[in-house]
């Protein structure tokens, strides 16, 4: 009698173990192929407070900032690629920062609200891979690629307004993750 509770544990937690093996299946279990691997942005998900110190990577995220406001550098993680081509979105094929080439999601990745114009900002993309970076905002569009390396960076003069931005890859339906700089020293 005093090994029923133990017992008990024991079989809700083998009965739990079954319904979320059933429900989830064990990645090895699932071998997509590659025409099938779709990335798409996370929907917010609650925060679990367990006392512990949290380590949470946010990717995609929106901002608004203002001149001497930035500090040393702010990042924006986030993942390349798409299927959409560049041109399409930007409406060129070229402009003074760079050639429109490679491929972006139909959605800006980011979204950035300069809440006042400033005088230099840098907009620099580090990854990996080969990414191409399109900004559409006040004033028009500005493509980039491999101004450093294999790298897209923007920068100069910034009109006040909401920019959205868009870090693709060179070829299509390629992604790899990236570190958007944002930066107000040249």
């Amino acid at each position: 009698m005093t090994n029923f509770p133990a017992r008990s544990l024991y079989t809700l937690i083998a009965i739990s173990t079954a319904i979320l093996a059933v429900a989830n299946p064990v990645r090895s279990q699932t071998k997509p192929s590659p025409a099938n691997i779709e990335i798409s942005r996370p929907v917010s998900q609650p925060e679990i407070n367990s006392g512990k110190k949290a380590s949470v990577v946010r990717m995609f995220e929106d901002i608004a900032i203002a001149p001497s406001t930035v500090p040393k550098e702010i990042e924006l993680r986030g993942i390349s690629g798409g299927g959409v081509e560049t041109q399409k979105t930007s409406g060129r094929k070229a402009t003074e920062t760079g050639d429109c080439i490679g491929f972006i999601d139909a959605e800006p990745d980011h979204k950035i609200t300069l809440t006042k114009a400033f005088g230099y900002l840098k907009m620099q993309v580090k990854s990996s891979g080969d990414t191409i970076l399109l900004v559409r905002g006040p004033g028009g569009s500005w493509c980039s690629d491999d101004v450093s390396d294999r790298n897209p960076e923007i920068n100069g003069d910034w009109l006040a307004g909401t920019y959205e931005v868009w870090v693709g890859s060179y070829e299509e339906n390629t992604s790899f993750p990236y570190l958007l700089e944002l930066t107000e020293n040249p």
